[in-house]
């Protein structure tokens, strides 16, 4: 029985599941092919409406258009039907119009314009402000549908008890467009033209290029936009902080922050937008360096919520607690979506919460979610500025409004848990670091130049841009050029060196063919030999002037005899060694005991000598 029972749920399962495919199939392929190119964003009474319409490729003469207008919606969730084209409401006007009266272009665009009143002069009676609903179907000359699409006439005019506060984010960076140069252009002149208006804007100097910020920065001269603090490059912070690179992170902070202050007004020190980055680790790095309140997208959440809070609430992490603001998903894209009908339907989704939802809503709205164009950015902030049903507030005033409410206390959310940091091994990144940490403490400022460009492409180097691979080239690439380099500096042959004497001075010579001066650090040891020039007796800093150099140093022998001698060049710092030689040193004169018993045999001897000539002399007499 219990088998039979879960047969029948999966197949009931499964059925529903073919039928939302295959009604969400019909959905997209509904269009036919009929866009919307244009509209009036908002309407006043006793004004023209006008439609620019986009017709299928192949039009007959037989075609017609009907445009019907239905009665405005009354909550939130039957504006979410009718744009579905469910739940549409009852007709107020319905006009149909042949192809000889469309005349539309070579490219199949047409224009239809209705005179909107409270009337009934006007082609269409709107009494109320409001959203209304309108379908606009395509028939053949049979009467075969070809396509239908629905868009919204924003009805406004007359007093609303309220008005609804807004924060609008962007996310500006190159989203690997083919002309995202372009792409990144055009959302600048964007907020130049919008400048009423206040974004929260998220980018990365990288994505505008350094020498654009300075030009740049007119464009939020006298503007409501702020700039959300980020590094100069995207990074995942926690990872890079898990891996011991703290010094990295504040140093591409502190260049991103720098180079944004040159372009714009920055945001609070304590605001960070995650734009779908926000889980556990990333947020607890960021409390870190003082982050307090955050704007995330709801998949951010464990669990997501069914409904999105609209209004300042509490984050909860693992360590810390946030305030901040859950971005609304509000209208999704449709497949036939030109960049106006996709700002059109977005802006009657906030004029239907303001004229019907009379709750303390607070909505965030991210104008570059799923890659919105900058023209669908610039249609939907022209709406705005006409709709003053909106109230468009900075994010920064947004935070500190009250918290939502919960049963008991203020509405609470839990961060996601996610694995932020990666396994990837740094360990060619840190061996490139010490390499050319060790060749700059050899060269003298004025000749570092192509190595603090090396420095930066390093640092650079640790962007969630880069792939894994190209990362690893660059590191062992860096390794490769500083150990070549390197290797441009000859140290003496290996030699015997000779003293006749207990102290002796020796030249060595050394050759660079790096073409600029080289510090280097000359260490010779041996355990029977001091050098009394060096402070340590056994290591002092070299200048390496391009071509032969010679120095003189003072050794001296511990001991007679035949020994070996290490002698070697390193970096300043003690990150590489330049090279190394062995010598054989031998020490032709007594010193120490040896000097002493030969002195002894001396004394001796000339001791027998006179006693033994005294004796011969007395033999004699």
């Amino acid at each position: 029985m219990k088998f039979h029972r879960l047969l029948i749920s999966l197949l009931l399962t499964l059925g529903v599941s073919i039928a939302a495919g295959t009604s969400a199939a019909a959905n997209q392929e509904s269009a036919g092919g009929l866009q919307v190119v244009n509209q009036s964003l908002v309407t006043h009474n006793d004004e023209v409406f006008d439609l620019v319409l986009q017709l299928p490729g192949v039009v007959s003469n037989g075609d017609q258009i009907t445009v019907t207008v239905h009665e405005r919606v009354t909550s939130e969730e039957q504006f979410l039907a009718s744009s579905r084209g469910a739940n549409l409401g009852g007709v107020l006007a319905s006009q149909r119009f042949s192809m000889a009266d469309l005349r539309p272009d070579v490219w199949g665009v047409t224009n239809i314009s209705f005179f909107v009143s409270d009337t009934e002069i006007g082609d269409i009676q709107l009494v109320q402000p409001g959203v209304y609903p309108m379908s606009i179907e395509m028939r053949t000359k049979g009467q075969d549908l070809v396509g239908r699409v629905i868009t919204h006439i924003v009805r406004v005019g007359g007093s609303l008890t309220r008005r609804v506060p807004v924060v609008f984010i962007a996310q500006i960076r190159d989203f690997e467009s083919a002309d995202a140069a372009g792409s990144i252009n055009s959302w600048f002149e964007v907020l130049r033209d919008h400048p009423s208006v206040p974004l929260s804007i998220t980018s990365h100097p990288i994505f505008i290029g350094e020498t654009s910020l300075p030009s740049l920065a007119p464009i939020f001269t006298d503007t409501k936009h702020e700039i959300i603090r980020n590094p100069f490059t995207p990074i995942n912070e926690a990872a890079l902080i898990d891996a011991g690179f703290g010094n990295e992170v504040a140093s591409l902070l502190k260049m991103g922050s720098e180079s944004l202050a040159a372009f714009g007004n920055l945001a609070p020190t304590t605001l960070w937008i995650g734009h779908g980055e926000a889980d556990d680790a990333q947020v607890e790095v960021r409390w870190g360096r003082g982050i307090r309140e955050l704007i995330v997208d709801p998949t951010s959440l464990s669990p997501m919520p069914e409904v999105n809070p609209r209004g300042p609430v509490e984050f909860i992490s693992s360590e810390s607690m946030f305030r901040g603001l859950v971005v609304d998903t509000l209208s999704e894209r449709q497949p036939h979506d030109t960049p106006a009908s996709e700002a059109q339907r977005l802006l009657a989704h906030l004029a239907t919460i303001a004229s019907t939802d009379q709750s303390d809503s607070l909505l965030t709205v991210d104008l570059t979610a799923g890659n919105r164009s900058p023209e669908f950015a610039d249609i939907f902030l022209r709406g705005i500025e006409e709709l003053d049903w909106i109230i468009p507030l900075k994010a920064r005033d947004a935070v500190a409004r009250p918290l939502l409410a919960g049963e008991t206390q203020p509405r609470q959310h839990r961060l996601r848990v996610r694995l932020s940091s990666t396994d990837q091994n740094f360990s060619a990144y840190r061996d490139a670091r010490r390499h050319l940490a060790a060749i700059r403490s050899m060269v003298r400022d004025e000749d570092a130049e192509d190595y603090e460009a090396l420095d930066r492409e390093l640092l650079l180097s640790l962007s969630s841009e880069v792939s894994t691979l190209t990362q690893i080239d660059l590191w062992e690439s860096t390794v490769d050029l500083i150990r070549l380099q390197a290797s441009l500096i000859d140290i003496p042959p290996d030699e015997s060196i000779q003293l006749t004497s207990q102290k002796a001075s020796v030249p060595f010579s050394f050759q660079n063919r790096a073409g600029i001066p080289l510090r280097v650090e000359l260490r010779i040891i041996g355990e029977r030999v001091t050098v009394e020039d060096f402070d340590d007796g056994e290591s002092t800093t070299l200048v390496l002037e391009p071509g032969v150099t010679t120095h003189r140093f003072r050794l001296r022998a511990l001991g007679s005899g035949s020994f070996p001698v290490s002698i070697e060049l390193h970096s300043p710092d003690g990150g590489i060694l330049v090279g190394r030689a062995q010598a054989a040193l031998r020490a032709t004169t007594p010193t120490g005991v040896g000097l002493g018993l030969t002195i002894g045999a001396a004394v001796f001897l000339a001791s027998w000598w006179l006693l033994d000539t005294r004796k011969r002399k007395n033999r004699h007499l």
